[in-house]
């Protein structure tokens, strides 16, 4: 993806609050996303720990459905007074530490978009916004059961952590455009029901995209480590997975046929040294034991290579149907999440220079089917 490197770190941020510049294609989508890795008192030690996302999203598509949600939406942008009115959903599933809860929220909302007031504000029966205060980004989520106040703050200065911002425009006015920070220190508390409150602290990971082009297949993880380092990588491709769940029940995942614009990338925090590369394999490998993934990954340029394996231990989806056309038929587009961990990764230099970071904690991505 091209990188912009004009806009200042203040610039960055001011723009998380401002609509989709292109919002002319069919099937356009865009969203805000972001993770919540909440530690407990065995994070450090095995990588595991209790995940919230969250999602607020608008797609250019009058009808669309997702997991039991049937959303109909003609006009998915409003210019207001004071920012956007943005027709779209929001939708969050909450990973406990031993049962995954999909759609604790997951309804249609009129959000209200305030640049002025960095704040986004998404109503409904299980609310939720996301605002700048000072140096953190609140994130808030109200249920019958529970309810989370996160905080996030990026702590660690270098310019690879983020706000990175790129875009990469294709055939026909299609492009990909994303705002992204990598890791963040996570604080905040969570209420349930009764009342009683508890703290928490972790890291979280945040991102703005726009996708005005059709979705292909992706491999994806995002890794956090204790001495604030962390390990990424994308991997979209077009190949016969964009079948499953259309000409046939279920995803046989394999390796990418055709991959478009691969990236890996590792930030080691202890010498501020990033690393990115455009090499990049991921073998999926099902864990029969629990029918969850693994991603074996190698990958890196010619000055580094990095080899590690990626295994969920939790499962989230939302599964997409829309009709094509006029045709009496639909497509279906399926986006996997894993609560996942990392317990080794090594780093090799061409100098010969070997780095070893243990236990990560993060969320690797497997997409299947296709919808146009």
């Amino acid at each position: 993806m091209l990188q912009d490197w004009e806009k200042t770190s203040a610039e960055r941020i001011a723009a998380i609050w401002t609509p989709p510049g292109n919002w002319k294609l069919g099937g356009t989508w865009f969203w805000w996303f972001w993770l919540f890795f909440i530690h407990d008192r065995h994070t450090l030690k095995t990588g595991k720990c209790r995940q919230i996302m969250i999602l607020w999203s608008i797609k250019k598509d009058d009808e669309i459905k997702c997991n039991t949600l049937d959303i109909k939406i003609p006009l998915q942008i409003e210019k207001l007074k004071n920012g956007w009115k943005l027709n779209g959903a929001a939708a969050a599933w909450y990973f406990d530490g031993q049962e995954m809860h999909e759609d604790i929220v997951l309804e249609k909302s009129a959000m209200h978009l305030d640049f002025e007031k960095s704040k986004l504000i998404a109503p409904g029966k299980t609310p939720s916004e996301f605002y700048l205060d000072g140096d953190e980004f609140v994130t808030r989520i109200k249920t019958d059961e529970i309810s989370f106040e996160l905080r996030a703050m990026k702590t660690d200065p270098h310019p690879d952590v983020g706000p990175n911002y790129g875009r990469s425009r294709y055939p026909m006015g299609m492009e990909i455009e994303a705002t992204r920070i990598e890791i963040l220190r996570l604080t905040g508390t969570e209420t349930i029901f009764d009342g009683t409150k508890q703290p928490i602290t972790g890291t979280a990971y945040f991102q703005k995209v726009l996708v005005a082009a059709p979705p292909p297949q992706w491999y994806w993880g995002i890794y956090h480590f204790s001495d604030g380092s962390y390990f990424s990588y994308m991997l979209p491709y077009f190949g016969k997975a964009m079948l499953a769940d259309n000409l046939w029940k279920g995803a046989g995942l394999s390796m990418p046929m055709l991959p478009i614009n691969p990236d890996i990338m590792l930030y080691h925090a202890p010498s501020g040294r990033f690393f990115i590369g455009h090499e990049i394999e991921v073998k999926p490998t099902r864990i029969i034991e629990t029918d969850l993934w693994k991603h074996s990954i190698r990958g890196g340029s010619g000055e580094f290579q990095v080899e590690t394996e990626a295994e969920a231990y939790a499962h989230g989806c939302w599964k997409f149907v829309k009709n094509i056309g006029m045709l009496p038929v639909k497509s279906a587009f399926k986006y996997n999440e894993y609560p996942a961990t990392v317990k080794k990764l090594v780093l090799t230099l061409k100098s010969g220079e070997k780095i070893t970071l243990e236990n990560g904690w993060g969320n690797m991505e497997n997409s299947w089917g296709f919808i146009v």
